[in-house]
This record gives C-alpha cells, sequence and structure tokens, in this order.
C-alpha cells in the first residue's frame, strides 16, 4: 500500500458531495480533506492540500465549473463525473482528466483516482470512442498557444516522442546525445504548458501537429 491519497470532492448536490466524501473517505488509503459545492470552491480553500479532486457535474456543468481555464490544469489532478454523450469529454481527457460516468461506483471512482495521481487517464470504452468521435467532427481548432514558440528541433523531437521514443532513442534518431534529447522534451512540456510527456503529446495530436 502506497501513502494515504488526499481526496477533495465537490458537488453542488448536497446528497451527491455527502455520498462521495462518505463512499471514498471510507477506502483504505484515503482521506478527504474538503468537501464543496464547486470546483471554483474548492480551488478558492487551495483545495484543502489535496492530491487529486473528484468534480460530480451533472447539473452543475451548468454552472461554470466545466469550462473553467483551470480545470485539470493546474492544481491537483481531476476526476470527473459527467453525463454520457457530453461533448467535452474529448476536451477533458486531452488536458489529462480521467471522466467517468455519474453514477460510477465508489470502486470505479477511487481506481481512476489513484490512476490520475499517477499521471495516467481512466475514462470507460465508451467515453473514449465518444471522445475520439466529437474530436474528429467539424473544424480543426486553432493550435494550442506555446507551439509557435517550439524550435524546428523541439518539433522534431515532438514527433518522435509520438511514437513513444524515450530520450536515448530519441537521441538515437535524431543524432544527439540523450542529455540533449532530455532538454527538448523538458522545453516541450514547459512551452505547451503540459503536464507529462504523454500530456504534452495528447495536446500536438489534438491540434494535428504529429500523428500516430
Amino acid at each position: 500500500m502506497g501513502p494515504q491519497m488526499l481526496l477533495a470532492v465537490a458537488s453542488r448536490s448536497p446528497l451527491v458531495r455527502a455520498g462521495l466524501a462518505a463512499g471514498l473517505g471510507a477506502r483504505e488509503g484515503v482521506l478527504v480533506v474538503l468537501a464543496a459545492e464547486s470546483f471554483a470552491a474548492l480551488r478558492a480553500a487551495s483545495f484543502g492540500g489535496a492530491e487529486v479532486v473528484v468534480v460530480d457535474l451533472g447539473e452543475a456543468s451548468e454552472g461554470g465549473d466545466a469550462t473553467d481555464p483551470a480545470f485539470g490544469v493546474e492544481g491537483p489532478r481531476v476526476v470527473v463525473l459527467a453525463e454520457a454523450g457530453d461533448e467535452r469529454i474529448g476536451e477533458w481527457l486531452i488536458d489529462g482528466c480521467s471522466v467517468l460516468p455519474k453514477g460510477a461506483s465508489g470502486e470505479q471512482i477511487a481506481a481512476a483516482a489513484q490512476a490520475v495521481r499517477a499521471g495516467l487517464v481512466a475514462t470507460p470504452p465508451a467515453f473514449a470512442a465518444d471522445a475520439l468521435r466529437f474530436e474528429r467532427v467539424g473544424e480543426r481548432r486553432s493550435v494550442p498557444p506555446g507551439f509557435d514558440a517550439l524550435t524546428p528541433r523541439e518539433r522534431q523531437v515532438l514527433v518522435e516522442m509520438s511514437h513513444g521514443l524515450g530520450n536515448r532513442e530519441i537521441g538515437g534518431a535524431l543524432g544527439i546525445s540523450a542529455h540533449t534529447a532530455k532538454f527538448h522534451v523538458a522545453q516541450i512540456i514547459a512551452k505547451l504548458d503540459a503536464q507529462s510527456r504523454a500530456h504534452a503529446v495528447a495536446k500536438a495530436l489534438r491540434a494535428g501537429l504529429v500523428d500516430v
């Protein structure tokens, strides 16, 4: 068993909020440090020091939480509980959030929280399929901020990252040292305001700048 995971929960519904806090707090290795009516309220309280936030949107999705520019980007990692078919699921996943359907079991929510805590993204196959469908429909989004700041070499490194190569392999492919490749990867992550290598690649895939 790893170190105790600190959680915060948010829901407009007092019943849902209390249920999440009680259900997750009863699990071994989990401590619920804060419960509030919205993500914004949690943020105002500095998330209570939580590592992971579980946000039940539901009817609250009209309240602004889901479109907050910091949602899933700054602060703790986020597990979103959303309605099936929500067109924003793909955006939340790209931003590094785990996304589960409303009504997900405590076991599923806890597993998603552990995954997002480890830098992974968890979502059901149906949500992943819907996300891909929505992301492929309509006009291509504008290039996200940061991509125009990448140097030609960093763009080459980003392409190799999208192929799943590590620093040593990237160095071999581009004729540079593993140390130099590591430096470029760090610069890419910083310039794209990404949380990890995978998040940087996901942003590039979403913008259509790399392919797999």
